[in-house]
């Protein structure tokens, strides 16, 4: 679900840049859309999940635990969307910079702490997570990562300095959304349930 408005946030970035990236842009969704979607689909294979947006009744589904967005995911994803779609392109890079760097971290620190377990004999081989550490981790992921980055330095320098503070401040804020989005997968956070 969120990568469904990752994707869709990078597409808006890809309408909005300048005609050099407008291809870099849509390689991004593409990414998002294809392999990393491919990866979280196979978990919901595995752990019989069905991924829904609201309130859907399928008997074809029965057997699938039906999980809507939870409020964290909600609110990240919007504030992505409301500045990828309102905002100039600087800004909206800014917006989702948090995420390729937040996710290419925790793939490298789980990467040398899988290899630390390994050679102490203690590591329990577990092939969901291995593939999620081996995509965020793998190099591939890191040369997406570096170049998403550079395009996000260049965009600052064509800025002034007001411009340059109001990046700095969007990419703290999605570092912050981040947090609170691997949190609320901890805690299990949902919407309230009225009858």
């Amino acid at each position: 679900m969120y990568l469904t408005e990752f994707a869709r946030c990078l597409r808006i970035l890809s309408v909005k840049s300048p005609e050099s990236l407008k291809k870099r842009f849509e390689d991004f969704a593409v990414g998002a859309e294809e392999a990393e979607m491919s990866l979280h689909k196979g978990y919901f294979d595995v752990w019989k999940i069905k991924p829904i947006i609201g309130v859907q009744n399928n008997e074809a589904e029965a057997d699938a635990e039906k999980v809507d967005f939870a409020p964290t995911t909600l609110m990240y994803t919007s504030w992505m969307l409301g500045i990828c779609s309102a905002e100039d392109f600087a800004y909206g890079v800014a917006s989702l910079l948090a995420c390729f760097w937040v996710y290419q971290y925790m793939g490298e620190v789980m990467l040398k702490e899988r290899q630390r377990q390994r050679d102490a004999g203690t590591y329990k081989e577990n092939e969901v997570y291995d593939k999620w550490i081996d995509m965020y981790g793998g190099e591939e992921f890191e040369k997406e990562v570096v170049d998403y980055k550079t395009i996000a330095e260049t965009c600052a320098e064509g800025l002034d300095e007001q411009g340059k503070k109001k990046m700095e401040d969007i990419f703290v804020r999605g570092c912050v959304l981040e947090y609170m989005f691997w949190t609320s997968s901890l805690e299990l956070s949902k919407f309230p349930e009225f009858e």
